[in-house]
C-alpha cells in the first residue's frame, strides 16, 4: 500500500532540503559529529511532526525552525563545555545562517551545471583528486605530468568553476 500523498510530500521535500539542513547544523557546530546528530535528531523531529506541516506552504523554513530548537536543545544539554554560544548568539547567527543554507541548494545546482560545462579530462581530475582523494603527486605521476601542472590545471579548474558559479548565480538567483 502506497505512502498517503501528504507523506510522499513531506519525504520528497525532506529529501531535496536534506543538504540545505547539513549545511545549517555544520555552520552552527564545529564538531562535525555534533553536526551530524544534529541533523540527524532533526530529521526524526520533522518526521515526527509531519503532520503539522502544511504542504501548500515553504518547507525549507519551518525545517530551520525545527533545526534551530534542536540545535538549541543540544547547546543547552552541551553547556559544561567551555566553548558554548550563548542562546542569543544562536539566535542572532540563524537568520544568516539559514540565508546561507539556502543558498547552498542553489550553489550546488550551479556547481553541477557547471561540472557539465568542463571536458571529461578536468572531470577526471576532480574526480581523481576530491572523490578518490588521490595526491596530486599520484595523479601527476599516474599522469606523466609535473606536479606544478598539475596543481596549476587544478587551480585553472577551480577559477574557472568558481566564475561559472557566480555567472550561474547572478543570472538565476
Amino acid at each position: 500500500m502506497p505512502p498517503p500523498q501528504d507523506d510522499t510530500r513531506f519525504i520528497e521535500a525532506l529529501t531535496r532540503h536534506q543538504p540545505a539542513l547539513e549545511a545549517f547544523c555544520h555552520a552552527n557546530l564545529a564538531n562535525r559529529e555534533d553536526a551530524r546528530e544534529v541533523l540527524q535528531s532533526t530529521c526524526v523531529k520533522l518526521w515526527q511532526k509531519a503532520a503539522d506541516w502544511d504542504p501548500d506552504t515553504e518547507f525549507l523554513p519551518w525545517a530551520f525552525t525545527v533545526a534551530r530548537f534542536t540545535l538549541l536543545s543540544h547547546y543547552r544539554d552541551q553547556k559544561r563545555d567551555r566553548l558554548v554560544f550563548d542562546e542569543d548568539v544562536i539566535q542572532a547567527m540563524a537568520g544568516e545562517i539559514e540565508q546561507v543554507a539556502t543558498a547552498f541548494d542553489k550553489r550546488r545546482e550551479a556547481l553541477a551545471k557547471c561540472m557539465k560545462k568542463l571536458d571529461q579530462r578536468q572531470r577526471a581530475l576532480l574526480h581523481d583528486h576530491y572523490t578518490v582523494s588521490q595526491s596530486l603527486r599520484e595523479i601527476a605521476e599516474a599522469s606523466g605530468r609535473s606536479l606544478s601542472a598539475v596543481k596549476m590545471t587544478l587551480l585553472r579548474i577551480r577559477q574557472q568553476l568558481s566564475a561559472c558559479i557566480e555567472r550561474e548565480m547572478r543570472t538565476n538567483p
